[in-house]
């Protein structure tokens, strides 16, 4: 594995795109609520980019390229510090990336998302990419798919609702990941959860879709319970994250690249 950064145009041109994948990290700049820093999803990005290097094979043929720090974040806007790119803003970044690579002849690409708020997008995007420049594009995204359910219902087997921003996974995590950036939580947290336990089942775990914004849950900017988190249960979640992501590369590298 390599990182596309750290190479010379020389070195890239070396390589046969055909038998090489991209790897496209993507995180945000949002509210993390009160006790955690706005970098979050980029800070857990960063850790799980370098698991995945120290536990593949060194032969893994992907490169890596830089974390995107922003994302499509409207939700959290009403919170100081929260950067969001427009939705079509963000689209155009990831054509005009999918249309560089393809310029260098590498049309194989992984999403390895970051941040919730990017899901319905990148996946949107696919098809019109995979159409129009012959790429074949891959999604890994910790906050879609059930990613976490397994190691929540470990960890946290009285949680109640759901982990959705800033509660119990994500403090975890940074916990384990940066302590120092870690505030205490508000008094409030637990009681704010409670009282909005059916709504987040509502609009989370309803078959109809939702529009929603963070102040839609409380003044907090934390939807769920972060009260359970500890840096032991977020070196856990880390290691399994890792782990998960791994496994999916494999796959992704197991298939006949050669018959797309």
């Amino acid at each position: 594995m390599l990182r596309w950064r750290e190479l010379t145009s020389p070195d890239l041109s070396k390589l046969d795109p055909a038998q090489w994948l991209a790897i496209w990290p993507i995180a945000s700049l949002e509210q993390h609520g009160p006790h955690l820093p706005l970098g979050t999803d980029a800070i857990v990005l960063e850790a799980i980019v370098q698991g995945i290097e120290e536990r593949l094979e060194p032969s893994y043929p992907a490169l890596l390229l830089p974390i995107m720090p922003l994302g499509k974040s409207p939700e959290h806007l009403s919170y100081p510090g929260t950067v969001s790119l427009q939705a079509s803003t963000l689209l155009a970044i990831v054509e005009d990336v999918v249309s560089s690579l393809t310029a260098h002849g590498f049309r194989r690409l992984v999403f390895l998302n970051g941040h919730g708020g990017n899901t319905a997008l990148l996946r949107a995007i696919s098809a019109d990419l995979c159409l129009r420049f012959g790429s074949r594009i891959y999604h890994i995204d910790w906050w879609a798919d059930s990613f976490f359910d397994e190691i929540i219902a470990e960890l946290f087997p009285g949680l109640a609702g759901m982990e959705v921003h800033a509660a119990s996974v994500e403090t975890s995590l940074l916990l384990h990941l940066r302590p120092d950036l870690v505030k205490p939580l508000p008094n409030t947290a637990k009681a704010n959860h409670k009282a909005n336990l059916d709504r987040v089942r509502t609009w989370f775990a309803s078959p109809a879709a939702w529009s929603w914004l963070t102040r839609d849950f409380g003044d907090t900017g934390i939807i769920g319970d972060p009260s359970l988190a500890s840096a032991e249960a977020g070196e856990r979640i880390l290691s399994f994250a890792i782990d998960r992501v791994c496994r999916l590369l494999e796959t992704i590298r197991a298939m006949d690249w050669e018959n797309i």
